[in-house]
């Protein structure tokens, strides 16, 4: 989490993590943003401040208002609604010290060379970043294997002329 909040303390941007940890008594496990295809919180947005963006849900802080509706959308969770000062201009007055209410989610860290900061910094390495493409080819590994596990226990003769 430090390493995601420090990535986005930055100008211009929300300086709060976008991974949380729930912790118990006997796991902990962190809660991200997951990126779904449908995207609830993208879905109920009246804004537009979440979007599909390739194969990532994007923020667009500015069309924010802070409904809290993609907050009650997500299904895991893992998008939070937080203030922060903004300067608001009238003419050649600046007023500062609005607070204006601001979506925040994982990004994967999509303008940093090196992947997401919480994956590189994670000490037990428990943390991936998995591609579709990969995922759907580890399921059909498990398919498989589960198959073939199922025809060793089978009396019934195989079929050679299944690939496998």
């Amino acid at each position: 989490m430090a390493a995601c909040l420090e990535k986005h303390d930055v100008p211009n941007d929300v300086a709060a993590a976008r991974l949380n940890l729930v912790t118990t008594l006997a796991i902990s496990a962190p809660v991200a943003c997951r990126h779904c295809s449908d995207a609830p919180c993208a879905a109920v947005c009246p804004t537009n401040a979440l979007y599909r963006d390739g194969g990532r849900v994007a923020v667009e802080p500015k069309r924010c208002i802070g409904c809290r509706g993609c907050v009650m959308a997500c299904p895991f969770g893992a998008i939070d609604v937080v203030t922060r000062d903004v300067v608001v201009k009238l003419g050649n007055l600046a007023i500062q010290g609005h607070q204006k209410p601001t979506v925040v989610k994982c990004d994967l860290c999509f303008d940093r060379p090196g992947g997401p900061a919480c994956i590189e910094a994670c000490p037990t390495k428990g943390l991936v970043l998995v591609d579709g493409n990969k995922l759907t080819e580890n399921s059909k590994e498990k398919r498989r294997a589960a198959a073939l596990a199922s025809a060793c226990m089978s009396t019934l003769p195989i079929n050679e002329n299944l690939a496998v």
